[in-house]
């Protein structure tokens, strides 16, 4: 059996099995079968259930990727307003499938590991699905990592549950001048002025021409396909940021500008490591993630030549 009961068998168009005794489901092709002929409503299903797919043994092309994940939205977006850049795949395909490789100022891809994270749960267009596509892993490590939200809150002690249930975060970034406006992708204030009313950011230019703004959330969410709430959010990505490399540019607080505790960051971080899985890359693999379920991270890795794409979606009509 896997995630809410259903019986564990083989569809005529797909090989299906857990992937993990801590979370998601396992998608391998039948003889001679492509991605394309997937049967897009069973998936669906299990995707509902389980908050994450892992498709492998396909080895897809990023062209076949587009055409796949196609069928489940129209709605994909770009990554504006977010606190990184991210450079498309290639010529020739949509420019919502893009690559994870932060370059942007530095010429080569960094290789730290980034703590889990649910993308853009700092600003209202938060997307609800994420696509990861490894078109060519690490040399060693750099696994993308999950996280059920909904595991990882059970988890949690009473004290903390209570903190989060009664204090929102409050996510603060800092924008230099040339920087807000490659991250906001235009040059005039009154256009991120406008994106920042659309997604309850306050918005602060200063008289440097920088820009400040804030974010308040609960770090404790209802996922879209669950009643159980889930912890997610970018706390952990947040303060290691600060903590780790010293930025001062992207920083979370309680709503009251008071630090989180260090006891309960210390549950949270112990917590989640032990429920986080390490998805196995292979050339061709992609996950279907819920972005409002599972936050995801990143392992440490070597080498400059990990090629890993991602997909954001909006919304769905399912």
């Amino acid at each position: 059996f896997y995630p809410d009961g259903l019986l564990m068998k083989e569809y005529v168009e797909m090989q299906v099995q857990p992937l993990d005794e801590k979370t998601g489901i396992l998608i391998t092709p039948a003889e001679n079968e492509g991605m394309l002929d997937l049967d897009v409503n069973e998936l669906i299903k299990l995707y509902k259930s389980s908050g994450a797919l892992y498709f492998q043994g396909f080895q897809s092309t990023i062209e076949e990727f587009e055409a796949f994940t196609d069928q489940f939205s129209n709605d994909y977006m770009d990554n504006r307003g977010s606190g990184s850049y991210r450079d498309g795949a290639k010529e020739g395909v949509d420019k919502s499938i893009q690559n994870v490789a932060y370059i942007y100022g530095v010429g080569e891809q960094r290789t730290f590991h980034l703590p889990l994270h649910a993308d853009r749960s700092y600003v209202k267009s938060q997307p609800e699905l994420m696509w990861f596509m490894c078109q060519r892993p690490a040399e060693t490590g750099g696994q993308t990592t999950v996280c059920d939200g909904a595991a990882l809150y059970n988890a949690l002690s009473d004290s903390a549950k209570n903190l989060f249930a009664t204090k929102r975060l409050k996510y603060i970034r800092h924008y230099k001048d040339g920087e807000w406006q490659v991250l906001f992708h235009t040059e005039d204030r009154k256009e991120v002025e406008k994106y920042c009313a659309e997604n309850d950011l306050s918005c602060n230019f200063h008289d440097d021409n920088s820009l400040t703004t804030e974010f308040l959330k609960s770090a404790v969410v209802t996922p879209k396909y669950t009643e159980s709430p889930a912890f997610v959010n970018s706390i952990m990505i947040q303060l290691w940021q600060e903590e780790d490399l010293g930025r001062e540019s992207s920083l979370v607080r309680l709503e009251d500008d008071s630090r989180i505790p260090d006891d309960v960051m210390n549950e949270v971080w112990e917590v989640s490591e032990r429920l986080t899985l390490n998805l196995p890359w292979q050339t061709g693999d992609f996950v279907m993630v819920d972005n409002t379920r599972l936050m995801h991270g990143r392992r440490e890795f070597a080498g400059n030549d990990r090629e890993v794409y991602v997909r954001m979606c909006r919304s769905v009509d399912w």
